[in-house]
């Protein structure tokens, strides 16, 4: 038998759990169709191209038009130490690269902050920024491009360049805005 106090008590109408349903659907779909783009931003929107003579790279790989691309670090021909520091710069602050070189950025924080080393061009490194402020502090974010260092660690990112200049930058909440950006000179 019902008790009258049950009979009573709407329950939730069926149109608004349909609604839910959906909902979660689509923000898993989109989720989803992030994580197989690559994300909303990086260098995977790049796109890539053969060398000069149009032919691909001796390794079969093809020579990404402008700021290049990442490959394994096996592929590196050299590699570069680089330091973030609590004084939010980079050490070196410059690097120069030939067209095609592939490096292997040996990155450090010997520092008490997070910071993060993002390879770009000038408008990557604006729409990194962009996506940034809208995480909390030293909320970790690897990409292809970009790499978060707590402090006292040390990470590597190997990059084939490309045939334009390249900026490297840490997004950590005010970091960029304070100057911390280096730049690789592409010849």
């Amino acid at each position: 038998m019902v008790e009258p106090r049950d009979r009573d008590a709407p329950g939730t109408p069926r149109w608004v759990i349909a609604l839910a349903i959906a909902a979660i659907f689509v923000v898993v779909l989109v989720v989803a169709v992030m994580l197989i783009a690559g994300g909303e931003h990086g260098p995977g929107r790049h796109a890539a191209s053969t060398d000069a003579g149009g032919q691909p790279a001796a390794d079969g790989s093809v020579i990404a038009d402008g700021v290049g691309r990442p490959v394994d670090a096996g592929m590196a021909a050299r590699s570069v130490a680089i330091n973030t520091l609590d004084t939010m710069t980079f050490e070196p602050g410059a690097i120069d690269v030939s067209a095609g070189e592939i490096v292997t950025f040996n990155v450090t924080n010997p520092g008490q902050a997070v910071h993060d080393f993002t390879l770009g061009d000038a408008a990557m490194q604006e729409e990194h920024a962009a996506a940034m402020a809208h995480m909390p502090d030293g909320t970790a974010h690897e990409l292809p491009n970009s790499i978060t260092l707590q402090p006292g660690e040390t990470k590597q990112l190997t990059w084939r360049f490309g045939d334009t200049t390249v900026e490297y930058g840490c997004h950590e909440p005010g970091h960029y805005e304070a100057g911390m950006r280096g730049r690789i000179t592409v010849a």
